[in-house]
């Protein structure tokens, strides 16, 4: 099964997203932007945190991709054989709003299946820091200006994950153990596990920096929580990052200490 699943992966890897699921993530960025308009007097959300699965990925050929380069306003550019070579930026005047800001949180099976896809990811976030674009239309740009400007290094960082070869973010066997005191411990048990970014700007090797700085500034920024999903046999309320663990560890940097 395990090689199976190496196979697939190293079939559809080079070719993410497909053409459908470039549509599909369109619209789903779309209306992530439409609804948060919609309940926040036309306000563009600053960052929205997109969560990227493996076999999810695999299933719809690349949707998550998809809404990540949408909200980002991005595409991918394909060679003759038809794999995906560079994720461009378009211009703000074809985009026609501002670029938003992506926390990226990846499981590790993404993380190590689909290697590429992080670096070309890592590439185009680096590109959208340091554009010749207006803060105000650019928000990857402001919040990494902004942490510049403290001192902190890699401001473009955007993919993070569990430390390297490890898998999980440990809140499900958290929740079973019983070994909790309420959720805001929840959500200080996803950013501990999920404080390590990763990509072709974290240098040789498997990467995994842990940039906690850079983390803290996203989830400070998060107004928006999106994940894919590709089954009708679970929903939000079975997977603990997405009913809320997110957003929780979003809203911990609200609270002032």
């Amino acid at each position: 099964l395990f090689l199976l699943f190496t196979k697939l992966c190293m079939i559809t890897a080079y070719r993410m997203p497909s053409a459908g699921a470039w549509i599909r993530g369109q619209l789903a960025a779309e209306e992530v932007i439409r609804q948060h308009q919609q309940s926040n007097d036309g306000k563009f959300p600053e960052t929205t945190a997109v969560t990227l699965w493996g076999l999810d990925t695999i299933k719809t050929r690349g949707e998550s991709i998809a809404i990540v380069l949408s909200l980002v306003g991005a595409k991918p550019v394909k060679e003759g054989t038809g794999r995906v070579v560079r994720f461009d930026l378009v211009s703000i005047e074809e985009l026609g709003r501002p670029r938003i800001d992506v926390l990226a949180s990846l499981s590790g099976i993404f993380r190590d299946s689909f290697a590429n896809v992080v670096d070309l990811l890592d590439d185009m976030f680096e590109r959208a820091a340091s554009a010749d674009e207006p803060d105000e239309m650019n928000f990857i740009k402001k919040h990494a200006n902004e942490l510049s400007a403290d001192g902190v290094e890699r401001p473009a960082a955007r993919l993070f994950s569990n430390p390297p070869g490890d898998y999980g973010s440990m809140v499900n066997e958290v929740v079973g153990s019983g070994d909790w005191q309420n959720e805001d411990s929840l959500g200080e048990t996803w950013k501990g596990r999920n404080v390590f970014a990763y990509g072709r700007n974290e240098g040789s090797g498997s990467g995994g920096t842990a940039r906690p700085k850079v983390l803290d500034k996203l989830l400070a920024t998060t107004e928006r929580v999106v994940q894919e999903i590709d089954s009708v046999e679970y929903g939000l309320t079975d997977i603990q990052e997405v009913s809320g663990v997110i957003m929780v560890a979003a809203n911990n940097m609200l609270i002032p200490s």
